[in-house]
């Protein structure tokens, strides 16, 4: 055999290997995203069960994410004690019990401890997900595979409502959650049958970049202030997210009477967008070493977008059409923004916990927006939401490039 037979022979070999591993952890990830909008599809049927508020049911959510934000940390140092893989299958099997609790409560307290575990087990996800990748994945395609990573999380969240919807319509919603559950049991199992394939860590995957790591205690890593502003990032990024899906449709409403169908639709092409963006931003994001730059451009374009929609009255093409560059937009920035949180992990000496940390502030971001939201739609003040927004995506700029300033990037 050749020697250049025998390169190309290791190179497909090392691409399989990525494959298999970023197929596996983003499998994985699809569910922790399909479970988030489980409940939130099934809201009118489980209201009217119980015979409780929007609010009671709502407050089960905000449990489930501040267990989640909270639990990232301490998860990403779990990570770093025994290893992501075993602790990606724990949080996994965690949040199938949790989900199956729910399914089964007899009564509607219940649901809060149930959410309460599902949320410690969907804490694991981003401190183990990112670490396997940055451990097993060669460096020339880490890039790529937080897209792929991304995009499975982006189709998880749509294919709840299309496949919750249409169970809850033919049994009842008990039943379809604990289908849900039966199909998070199938990844668990690919899982625990891939703990060596996720668990290695050849040096040749995926180095880290090449910065010394000065800090030696693990809480003094967390006050990095690269790391502190990864945080804030995340939390920021928040803001836009939960304004979409949570009180778009309201403010356009009461703004210019745009129909609830029209704004629907437009958030549904938004999803698409993100989708293809993500593909996209993952190419850039192994191509170039300036990611601040891809997401401060890629941000600055769709907070322009949120401020036009908010100062304008758009038709449904025009409306869609503007929701679409906003999510190709942000899918674009999504792949260089989790190579800045790798950056900020070698810069500070971490990697789990720096990830679950970092990671940690959307969920805590998640929980914090709707107050703010809400106060202002509540309160007359439904024209400012989506220069919030806006502002919030021109802070995420300042974060990326403040990342530069610190010399991470």
């Amino acid at each position: 055999m050749t020697v250049t037979s025998a390169v190309a022979i290791d190179g497909r070999g090392a691409l399989g290997r990525d494959v298999a591993v970023v197929g596996t952890v983003s499998a994985a990830h699809f569910w922790s995203h399909f479970y988030q909008f489980t409940l939130p599809v099934l809201y009118p049927r489980i209201q009217q069960e119980y015979g409780v508020s929007f609010a009671e049911i709502g407050l089960v959510m905000s449990v489930f994410y501040a267990c989640s934000g909270l639990a990232q940390t301490g998860a990403g140092f779990v990570v770093d004690r025994i290893g992501p893989a075993r602790v990606l299958t724990g949080g996994l099997a965690l949040l199938i019990v949790g989900m199956t609790m729910i399914a089964l409560a007899p009564a509607f307290w219940m649901l809060y401890p149930a959410a309460a575990l599902a949320g410690l087990g969907n804490s694991v996800f981003h401190p183990a997900d990112y670490s396997i990748m940055n451990r097993r994945v060669a460096a020339r395609r880490v890039g790529r595979a937080f897209a792929v990573h991304n995009l499975s999380g982006m189709i998880g969240y749509a294919a709840a409502p299309a496949a919750l919807v249409g169970l809850a319509g033919s049994m009842p919603w008990h039943r379809s959650v604990l289908l849900a559950a039966a199909g998070g049991c199938v990844v668990l199992l690919l899982l625990l049958a891939r703990q060596h394939l996720l668990s290695g860590d050849e040096a040749e995957a995926a180095p880290q970049p090449s910065r010394p790591a000065q800090i030696v205690s693990p809480l003094a890593a967390l006050r990095h202030p690269a790391v502190l502003v990864c945080f804030g990032f995340f939390f920021l990024m928040a803001v836009p997210t939960v304004g979409l899906a949570g009180f778009l449709m309201t403010a356009l409403g009461r703004l210019f009477a745009t129909p609830a169908a029209t704004v629907a639709m437009a958030l549904s092409v938004n999803l698409m967008g993100g989708a293809l963006g993500v593909m996209a931003g993952g190419i850039l994001a192994d191509r170039t070493a300036h990611h601040e730059r891809i997401v401060a451009i890629a941000v600055a374009v769709a907070a322009g977008v949120f401020l036009s929609i908010g100062f304008g009255g758009f038709g449904a093409v025009a409306l869609a059409a503007f929701l679409v560059v906003a999510g190709f937009c942000n899918g674009i920035a999504a792949p260089s923004r989790d190579m800045l949180v790798r950056s900020a992990a070698a810069a500070s000496g971490g990697t789990g916990k720096i990830f679950g940390f970092a990671y940690s502030g959307f969920d805590l971001g998640s929980a914090a927006a709707p107050p703010l939201l809400g106060f202002l739609v509540d309160h007359g003040h439904e024209a400012w939401v989506l220069p919030t927004m806006s502002l919030s995506l021109v802070l995420v700029i300042l974060t990326a490039l403040g990342l530069r300033h610190k010399g991470v990037v």
